[in-house]
């Protein structure tokens, strides 16, 4: 995995010292996976000796370059420039410094497949501000959770999707109206790939970064995901779920499974995204067949009920499947029957 820990210099938003900078980091440098950790000659003597202290040194490679350096800072003109005539969703907290950081991953991701300083097969990137003592992008965590993720991954690009967002944002004249505000599209903070999906996708984002830059628009690395979820269908394996359980959901969703009916299944309906719909549906109806979500039985049957209605026109055995499968849970379980008839207008049960 590759993370960056650089502190920053603002002095409107940089509350924290450089020790307290190292120290919100402390929980993801204790976890005993291989990192590459970027960062510049202030932060890393110090991250070297948080990774010693808990005895894993030897999984760690420190990469020293100062923010000035990196890839995406040869656009830091041309950043504040486009801040300067148009920047809608203005936050002094994200100054340009962080933008650009935050930009860099994809880069920073593609130096650690290249250089592979651990000679393995899969790579990625995780943030590295996840809490002093647990972390925030998981449920129940330990600290296990993350090595047994990395255990379980494809060469594909995985990566957790947070909403669905409307396609005419794709074309150059709707980004003024898709940079007006802050669109939730995937999680950033973290995500795995093999070396050629990852160069295949990473390279993207990095062009998407370079051609919305000089469009004169861009905050933040999430929203240049929009292309390549379409573009990379073939490559990338999606997960689903908000960012508080980034990590419980990667593998399959089985926490918030609330959020993911309401707020990511709804939204592809909102926008007719109907394979999208189906895709981040039968991955929910697995994981509950693999006995590994947790989701409120009246959502579930609201989410099968949805479903079978996308695909009666699009897959005819799919839904008589999916027909006999909600016969089937609502013959052994009467309280659900019940719960179901209070939501369904539909004729086949």
């Amino acid at each position: 995995m590759s993370t960056a820990i650089y502190c920053s210099n603002n002095p409107i938003h940089a509350a924290r010292t450089i020790q307290e900078t190292i120290d919100v980091c402390t929980a993801l440098l204790s976890i005993p996976v291989y990192l590459a950790i970027y960062g510049d000659k202030d932060t890393i003597p110090l991250i070297m000796k948080k990774r010693q202290e808990f005895g894993l040194d030897e999984m760690t490679a420190y990469y020293i370059s100062e923010k000035t350096n990196l890839w995406s800072f040869q656009y830091i003109d041309k950043v504040r420039e486009n801040r300067r005539i148009y920047w809608p969703s203005r936050d002094p907290r994200n100054d340009e410094y962080i933008h650009l950081l935050q930009c860099n991953k994809a880069d920073f991701v593609l130096q650690t497949i290249d250089k592979n300083p651990f000679q393995t097969s899969k790579f990625g990137w995780v943030d590295a501000f996840l809490g002093k003592d647990t972390i925030r992008i998981c449920e129940n965590y330990n600290s296990l959770v993350l090595p047994k993720i990395l255990s379980q991954i494809t060469d594909k690009f995985n990566i957790q999707v947070l909403n669905a967002c409307d396609k005419r944002f794709k074309r150059p004249e709707f980004k003024r109206e898709y940079y007006a505000e802050y669109r939730w599209v995937v999680c950033g903070g973290f995500y795995t790939c093999g070396a050629e999906s990852g160069k295949r996708v990473l390279n993207r984002i990095k062009e998407i970064f370079v051609e919305t830059t000089n469009l004169g628009y861009g905050h933040g690395e999430e929203m240049l995901f929009l292309e390549v979820l379409d573009e990379f269908q073939d490559d990338i394996h999606k997960t689903y779920g908000d960012y508080g359980q980034m990590w419980n959901n990667f593998i399959y969703p089985t926490k918030n499974l609330h959020y993911v009916y309401f707020v990511i299944l709804h939204t592809f309906l909102m926008h007719e995204q109907y394979a999208e719909f189906c895709e981040c549906a039968e991955s929910v109806i697995e994981a509950v067949n693999l006995h590994v979500s947790d989701i409120n039985p009246e959502t579930y049957l609201r989410l099968l009920v949805d479903y079978c209605n996308i695909i009666s026109t699009r897959d005819a055995a799919k839904y008589h499947s999916i027909k006999k499968y909600i016969f089937e849970i609502c013959s052994k379980h009467p309280h659900m029957k019940h719960g179901f008839s209070k939501f369904s207008n539909h004729t086949f049960v």
